[in-house]
Order: C-alpha cells, then sequence, then structure tokens
C-alpha cells in the first residue's frame, strides 16, 4: 500500500474505537454511525470487578475473567444497497441482513437474529443505604427472530417497525461452589418465572445528524436519538416470586418504551464532549423485563454519561466521564415503589500501533450494586470495574 493511502487511512483508524461494537449498539439503535464499509474486528482481554463490601451471596466479589467479542460487517452485499453484520460477545449474540431492493420504493428489509445465552435476573429491592437486597437471583436466556421495514422520512429522519417472536427460559443454579441458589437460604425459597414465549411489533424512529473528523474518522458533532417500543404479548401462566411473599403472573400483555441519545459537541480541535444517554419505561407489572442485570433495574431507569473525549496525537485518546443513574424500583412488598440515584465516573483509553491493532482500556466506579456481569457461568459483580484488551480489525474499507 502506498504511503499516501496509509497515512489517512491510519488517521482514519487511529481516530476511536469501532463504532456498533456492543449488542446494545447493535439493537438499540437502527443506523448507528459507522465509518467502515466492511471489516471484521477482534477483541479480547482480561475484565475485572472489585466491590466495596463482598458478599458472595448475591455475587458481589473481587474477581478477573477473561472478556472478548467479535464484530463482522460486509457493506457491499447485492450491489452496495445490503449489510450483513454479525457479533458476538459476552452481552449477546447478533446476525442482521439489511436490503433495499427487496421490496423497492426505498424500503429497508432488516432480518434480525438475537441471542442472550448468559442472562442474569436480580429480583429485588433497595434496602438502606441504597443496597440492593434479592427476592431472588436467577439466571436465563433469551432468543429472538425480528423482520423489520424501515424507510427514511426525510433527511436524518429513519422510520421502522415490523413483528417479532421471542424464547425465554430460567433456570436456578448453585451460586459458586456452595449448594443455595443466589440470594435464597433454599432452593424453595423463590420460584423462578416458566419457561414461555412472546411475541409482538416494535417501533423505532431514529433522528441523525453526525458530522465526522475527516482526519481522524470520528464523530465530532451532531447527535443520533432512536426512539423505540414494544407491544408484547405472552403465554406464560405461572405465578413466581418469593414463597410465601411477594408472588405475581406475567399478564398477556405488556408495553415497553425507550431511548437512545448519543451527542457529541466539539470543543477544540482535539477535544469533543459526548453525552450518552439511555433509559427505558415498562410495565410495572412486567416483572422478569423489569429484573434484568445488565441495565438499571425497574420499570423506570435511565444512564446517562458526560465524557471528554481528548485526542493526543492521531495515535493516543483519552475520555475521562461522569455518570449518574436513575432506577424506580418496588418495595419489598410489591406495593409501593422507590426511586433511586446513583452516580459515578470512569475514564476510557485507546492506543493504536500501526492500522490495525489497538490496546483498549477502561476503569469505571458506580456506586449501585447492581453492575453488569463480568463471567458467563455465573452471576459477579460489584461497583468498580476494569478491562484491558486487545483489538485486531482484518479486511477494512471506507465507507
Amino acid at each position: 500500500m502506498k504511503p499516501a493511502i496509509v497515512r489517512p487511512l491510519f488517521a482514519a483508524l487511529c481516530g476511536a474505537p469501532l463504532f456498533a461494537q456492543t449488542y446494545a449498539d447493535l439493537t438499540e439503535s437502527r443506523n448507528m454511525p459507522n465509518p467502515y464499509g466492511s471489516v471484521f474486528q477482534v477483541e479480547g482481554g482480561a475484565i475485572g470487578t472489585k466491590a466495596d463490601d463482598e458478599d458472595p451471596d448475591v455475587g458481589l466479589e473481587d474477581d478477573i475473567s477473561w472478556d472478548g467479542r467479535v464484530y463482522w460487517r460486509n457493506g457491499a452485499v447485492g450491489g452496495r444497497r445490503g449489510v450483513l453484520e454479525a457479533y458476538g460477545g459476552r452481552d449477546g449474540f447478533v446476525g442482521s441482513w439489511q436490503d433495499a431492493k427487496l421490496i423497492g420504493d426505498e424500503t429497508v428489509t432488516r432480518v434480525e437474529l438475537r441471542a442472550r445465552p448468559w442472562m442474569f435476573y436480580r429480583d429485588g429491592f433497595y434496602g438502606r443505604d441504597d443496597e440492593l437486597r434479592p427476592n431472588g437471583f436467577y439466571e436465563g436466556s433469551d432468543y429472538e427472530a425480528y423482520v423489520g421495514f424501515g424507510k427514511a422520512l426525510q433527511e436524518g429522519l429513519y422510520l421502522e417497525f415490523g413483528p417479532y417472536f421471542r424464547r425465554l427460559d430460567f433456570e436456578r443454579r448453585p451460586y459458586a461452589q456452595g449448594a443455595q441458589p443466589i440470594g435464597s437460604s433454599s432452593p424453595d425459597t423463590f420460584l423462578t418465572p416458566d419457561d414461555h414465549n412472546a411475541y409482538g411489533g416494535r417501533l423505532y424512529v431514529e433522528q441523525s445528524s453526525v458530522q465526522y473528523d475527516r482526519r481522524r474518522g470520528v464523530p465530532r458533532a451532531g447527535y443520533v436519538l432512536t426512539l423505540g417500543g414494544d407491544r408484547e404479548w405472552n403465554d406464560s401462566d405461572k405465578e413466581f416470586g418469593v414463597v410465601g411473599g411477594y408472588q405475581t403472573s406475567l399478564a398477556s400483555a405488556y408495553w415497553r418504551a425507550r431511548g437512545r441519545l448519543d451527542w457529541y459537541i466539539p470543543a477544540s480541535d482535539d477535544l469533543c464532549w459526548e453525552i450518552f444517554g439511555s433509559g427505558g419505561w415498562q410495565d410495572e407489572k412486567d416483572r422478569v423485563q423489569n429484573s434484568e442485570g445488565q441495565r438499571p433495574l425497574g420499570n423506570q431507569w435511565g444512564d446517562l454519561q458526560a465524557r471528554l473525549r481528548i485526542h493526543l496525537g492521531n495515535a493516543f485518546s483519552i475520555t475521562p466521564y461522569a455518570q449518574g443513574q436513575y432506577s424506580r424500583t418496588l418495595s419489598e412488598d410489591g406495593f409501593d415503589s422507590d426511586k433511586n440515584f446513583f452516580f459515578g465516573g470512569g475514564v476510557e483509553s485507546w492506543l493504536h500501533f500501526g492500522d490495525f491493532v489497538s490496546l483498549h482500556g477502561y476503569w469505571s466506579y458506580l456506586d449501585n450494586d447492581n453492575r453488569p456481569s463480568i463471567r458467563i457461568d455465573r452471576d459477579v459483580h460489584g461497583e468498580q470495574m476494569f478491562y484491558l484488551g486487545m483489538a485486531i480489525r482484518f479486511g477494512v474499507t471506507r465507507r
């Protein structure tokens, strides 16, 4: 490759991490900005957690585990009007095919398969000092097929809707080396939901106005705002919860609403403010969805990060940030609700060696017992999280 071509490509690749490299990025947004037409990225490293006060009965532990993810994109399928994407990681798997010619009239057909085989549910409430106390913690898996039909209504405004089908399975397992399930004094103190099917319709509305830094290939100004909603039915017919205490069964139908914002505000040539926010509002009786442990608990929740991306040349970037969370959860008896606020912060950094190899690291702290598990075999989490890994990219082509 000629030096004249290498230099601008190097600058583009060294700007920031690959976009759409998490399960949430691919499923919560429809057209997340991506500087690559085609790419295959493999990332792996070590992830750790440190709890303020260790309590193995509820998964709060100091631990280090392996972490990794794979992302593949082919943006030139069927005469450059189709896109194939695939992602796999600790947070789940996504495979999607998008085509703008199948129906015609500039309508985008999207077929999407999703899988989250390592789900951890934390059915509980916050007690004094915002300490998460369990009714019962359990495991599960979630598989989904979705077909969407989308269209650009005007410049930057995109609308998509379609049906989906989900399969949910649940299981109680002994925790760590002991014989008792998480958060229970005996295996019979908490009944898990029954395995069931769910189906419904989904709507996305997305507005995008992102502008790129051409030297670095990263967002410099603008925003992406995505709003989504579900209407879901299910065939569950079993009561679950604390034996002799708060037990419920799932209603036959639920509604859900959620939103996501990625906002970029330039401060100077080497500084850019980033506002990342997400939130949701579900039916108060949607007890399974409201207990998913990879995000704030409750039927109303929000997560906001205020970040400052600092570029030190083209090969190194560091991003300190402050974080806040809001969570509305039911009380222990299930009749009242509590509003909880949590605060923290962290720092994320990328260091690039050549065109296709990068080091990626982060550290974060949030004064919330409910943080994503760092393992897939059992639920392990803590207020502090840290990661160090390496990303390697192959077959890169620019959009």
